[in-house]
């Protein structure tokens, strides 16, 4: 009987080995949810280049008019900002000179300027009229971040309780709705549709990267994140290419957002996780994604093999509980292990978040061409993301984690007190800083992944992303500190980083564990180490197995 039993155990395992290897299926479905990862990173920083900076001066309407050109006039007095002041004429004098303005024309009164003239369009801040306003221009960086705040809370949640597949679907096109901003004339209804694009769109963060993971076995979580963060960096890149191709906003904004309209087409194509369609009890409908997935890798097992197993040799198969009861916030509020998990979880995502983010406003400010130095920033991510898959597999994901963020706190400082005249090597230090980021952005995702279990992933990733929508809220509204104490944005974001870093030590390290599908699996687990800590320290080593 044992070994009857041990058999079917055996065929069993043999044909999750068969199904779990990564074959066509899987590689479609990597393309399809990267195809659109890739395409919401781009509009993750439009307002980098769509709400960038121009030069400007400000235009006296007595004197000019308003295609006048850029460069400040030679009747202009030499002691009034032209920027932000109008020098106020003496009427008397302009009458007598037949309304030509000269350096006696002004009575040496300065009032607000009212009237612009602007070195080109290309930026909503032309368009938009937001001259010597820098808050109204760093606030819709701050409104996007807000708005993935407000989606993150939910997105998690509601993956949970529909499915992988009809949230993403929906974020997917709902994003494409931030095509309309091009109608905008208004800086608050610009800020209004800025937020609710953001809002519709930015959960497919949370819902894309559970779904490669899910979809990819545990075999390729790491690997998972890395193609995740690949596809993020790689729209940076290709938006800022676009953003130098196309210089005026509006087209970079119909080019950037009206595909995303395309993706209801997923409907037909993209598969639901099979990993949530059984821990929901729909085993039918995982049954039916089997059957697709055997026929799409060409996989050697009968159709009918799949159809006549039961509900519980399937949960065995995949290693999968059933999830009896809905662990909802009482349950995640009752696990003592859950709790502590979120709370560092959540501050190392507001860290990556703040520090990534702010690498990407900061780096436009560094000596050299912006879209230079914003390109070699994004290409840093590659070498970064190979560091990083590199160093999760072989040596552990927490302590990869927390020298990337060292690493990321010491050459953030470095570089800030490297002179100016040496730029070269400011930009350097900028980008091996830049690289600890990079490591700790995707290292934070995989390894959360690996921290919370099935039931309550999407929920608790929600949360933790929440927290980096903070950090990458607050990141664009860094800059105005410049204006204070120079350093002071360095010491923000190397503090956070050795803060995270020192946090790490009371979570887990994830590398061998496997993923469980419960929070009465986590805590299972948490109390059987708790035992054989004890029984090692008093008998000595003892094996217990994760296999739950």
């Amino acid at each position: 009987m044992t070994a009857v039993k041990s058999e079917e155990s055996d065929n069993k395992s043999d044909i999750f080995t068969k199904i779990e290897r990564f074959g066509r299926y899987q590689t479609v479905q990597y393309i399809l949810v990267c195809l659109t990862l890739f395409m919401i990173s781009m509009t993750h920083v439009n307002y980098v280049f769509v709400a960038e900076n121009v030069n400007y001066r400000c235009r006296v309407p007595e004197c000019e008019h308003e295609n006048q050109k850029m460069e400040i006039p030679t009747w202009w007095p030499e002691d009034i900002d032209h920027k932000c002041y109008k020098p106020i004429l003496n009427t008397k004098k302009w009458a007598l000179s037949n309304g030509t303005c000269s350096n006696s024309s002004f009575n040496g009164v300065i009032e607000e300027c009212q009237h612009w003239i602007y070195e080109n369009n290309n930026s909503i801040v032309a368009e938009l009229n937001l001259a010597c306003q820098p808050w109204k221009v760093n606030l819709v960086g701050g409104v996007h971040n807000a708005g993935m705040i407000v989606s993150m809370i939910f997105t998690g949640w509601i993956a949970d309780k529909i499915g992988r597949k009809p949230t993403f679907i929906i974020c997917a096109v709902g994003a494409s709705v931030g095509v309309f901003k091009i109608f905008m004339t208004n800086y608050y209804c610009y800020l209004a549709l800025e937020f609710l694009e953001s809002v519709m769109g930015s959960g497919l963060y949370t819902v894309g990267v559970v779904l490669l993971i899910e979809v990819g076995g545990s075999s390729k979580r790491v690997l998972a994140g890395i193609i995740f963060s690949y596809a993020v960096y790689i729209g940076e890149i290709v938006f800022a290419f676009l953003a130098m191709s196309l210089h005026y906003w509006k087209w970079l904004i119909i080019v950037v957002y009206a595909p995303m309209s395309l993706f209801g087409l997923y409907f037909f194509c993209l598969r639901e996780s099979t990993r949530w369609q059984m821990i929901r009890g729909r085993l039918e409908e995982a049954k039916e994604t089997l059957k697709i997935m055997v026929r799409k890798n060409k996989i050697d097992l009968p159709e009918k093999e799949i159809e006549d197993a039961s509900d519980d040799q399937m949960r065995l198969m995949f290693d999968i509980v059933e999830q009896k009861e809905k662990e909802g916030m009482k349950v995640i509020i009752g696990s003592k292990e859950i709790m502590t998990r979120l709370s560092v979880s959540s501050f190392s995502f507001f860290t990556s978040s703040f520090l990534y983010y702010g690498s990407l406003v900061h780096v436009v400010l560094l000596p050299g061409n912006k879209y230079t130095n914003f390109i070699l920033s994004a290409f840093t991510a590659f070498p970064g993301e190979m560091l990083a898959y590199y160093t999760f597999n072989k040596y552990g994901r927490r302590i990869t984690l927390q020298c990337g963020y060292l690493l990321s706190a010491v050459f953030l400082i470095a570089q800030n007190y490297c002179p100016s005249s040496l730029s070269w090597l400011k930009v350097i230090l900028f980008l091996i800083g830049k690289l600890g980021v990079v490591i700790c952005f995707t290292g934070i995702y995989t390894y959360s992944l690996e921290l919370f279990p099935t039931s309550v992933r999407g929920t608790l990733l929600g949360w933790g992303n929440t927290a980096a929508r903070v950090g990458s809220m607050l990141a664009p509204l860094t800059p105005l500190l410049i204006t204070e104490i120079p350093a002071l944005p360095s010491f923000l974001f190397s503090s956070s980083a050795v803060m995270a870093a020192l946090l790490l030590t009371f979570t887990p390290e994830t590398k061998n564990l496997p993923m469980f599908d419960t929070i009465a699996q986590v805590d299972s687990y948490k109390t059987a180490q708790f035992k054989e800590d004890n029984v090692e320290t008093a008998t000595g080593p003892n094996i217990i197995s994760t296999k739950l």
